[in-house]
């Protein structure tokens, strides 16, 4: 895994489950997968979720206020 995240290979707990379900047959519940990853270091990423007709140049304005 830590050479795929070096290539921007990005695993879901999902992907986790196939995984162990192909390479040694298990079934694991998708909860435990997380756990997994947490204990292999990784941590949940996921970008946010972005509007398709935000306002860019509103965006902007309200980041540089003070």
């Amino acid at each position: 895994m830590h050479a795929d995240f070096e290539q921007g290979i990005v695993w879901s707990g999902k992907d986790v489950q196939d995984w162990l379900q192909q390479q040694y047959g298990l079934s694991v519940h998708l909860g435990r997968t997380y756990e997994f990853l947490r204990a292999a270091g990784f941590t949940p990423q996921r970008p946010r979720p972005r509007h398709v007709g935000g306002d860019e140049a509103a965006k902007e304005a309200f980041k540089t206020k003070s």
